[in-house]
């Protein structure tokens, strides 16, 4: 106990909780597992899992790989418009690290800054970054609202037999989500706002000790915030590059929605159509993804079984709740975990090139902690 203290004690705020996020996502799948086994005749989820059809799986796998690649190309294509030379395998690299981060931390809150601070090893200015990071997230944002507005008015009726007086759920979600882009945007256009919460967040930090030098601070923030909306004025003043990264983050919204359907089909199910699938389960996302919990965990878990639970049999169910699962959310943070050391081993390489005296292992807690 003493050397468990002992080793808690050495490590930083930042990475306690890391480890706790961890912990909570391995207790969570635990939870689900038991909850599963006594849901359910644990021979027929087991006998479900041996039926699915591995040709299925592979096009749930083939929509993970397209989500990933748009996440990297939009990113691309962003820095192409302003100028600005990141390659391709980088960005891929960045966009990983920005899920693996998200997936583990509390409302997805660690994927955007880890992703700014791999940025800025790469030369990029923090506002470019960020700008880059903002124009992605409204895209991301207004694709899911758009295709999930257009798919329940066209569905309506249907969803209301899946989900009945659960659509109010619904209707919350589309609300805490819209006002996420109304912010954004509110961000991109309005300087004076974003100064307002410069000030506040400079002078909250220094009352807490954080900040040490309000005035460099506050120069270095005003900078960012300069090249921020500099960059981020493609939202405004250039709809045709805002289309173009509009219309891949549609394709990359709908091809994340669109596992579910294989793994339905992989369970040899056709009663429902793509279209009846899709609706739903762009429906939940919506629902559960401002869950203050990594990975929304808990939520989508209990979402896919009151959303879905009409189309697969009871003997099925719950084996297609731990597929989507795994391939929705834990693939992701296996597949970014090993993003994130690719990256960290790159970094201490660089830095060993440029400074052969210094240790290596302070770019590792750089970039564990956030910092700049």
């Amino acid at each position: 106990m003493a050397m468990q203290k002992g080793f808690m004690a050495k490590l930083t705020k930042e990475k306690r909780s890391m480890l706790l996020n961890i912990g909570f996502i391995f207790l969570t799948l635990l939870l689900v597992l038991y909850l599963v086994s006594q849901a359910g005749d644990v021979t027929q989820i087991i006998g479900a899992f041996q039926r699915i059809d591995p040709v299925w799986l592979l096009g749930a796998a083939a929509f993970i790989a397209m989500h990933i690649l748009m996440e990297g190309l939009i990113l691309k294509i962003f820095f192409g418009f302003q100028k600005v030379s990141v390659k391709l395998t980088s960005c891929n690299l960045i966009g990983l690290i920005g899920i693996y981060y998200s997936s583990i931390t509390p409302a997805a809150s660690g994927g955007q800054p880890m992703q700014a601070f791999a940025l800025k090893k790469r030369g990029v200015a923090t506002g470019i970054g960020y700008s880059a990071l903002a124009v992605k997230f409204f895209c991301w944002q207004c694709a899911m609202i758009l295709i999930g507005a257009l798919l329940w008015v066209l569905k309506g009726s249907y969803v209301y037999s899946i989900l009945g007086k659960g659509v109010w759920l619904v209707a919350f979600g589309f609300f805490l989500n819209s006002l996420m882009v109304v912010l954004v945007f509110l961000l991109a256009i309005n300087r004076n706002l974003v100064r307002v919460i410069i000030v506040f967040v400079v002078n909250l930090g220094s009352k807490l000790r954080l900040i040490k030098d309000k005035a460099k601070t506050s120069s270095r923030l005003d900078a960012a915030t300069n090249d921020f909306h500099s960059s981020v004025e493609i939202l405004t003043k250039h709809p045709g590059q805002f289309l173009l990264l509009f219309a891949l983050s549609l394709v990359q919204v709908t091809a994340l929605m669109s596992v579910a359907y294989s793994i339905y089909r992989g369970f040899s199910l056709v009663t429902s159509s793509y279209f009846e699938v899709l609706t739903i389960q762009f429906l939940l996302y919506i629902t559960a993804s401002f869950t203050p919990l990594p990975g929304a965990s808990g939520a989508q878990e209990g979402g896919f079984y009151l959303f879905f639970r009409s189309f697969f049999p009871d003997s099925m169910i719950f084996a297609a709740l731990l597929i989507w699962r795994f391939m929705t959310y834990y693939l992701f943070i296996i597949v970014g975990f090993f993003a994130v050391i690719i990256d960290q081993t790159f970094s201490m390489r660089r830095k060993k090139r440029e400074n052969p005296g210094e240790p290596a292992d302070e770019e590792v807690d750089a970039n564990l902690r956030g910092d700049e």
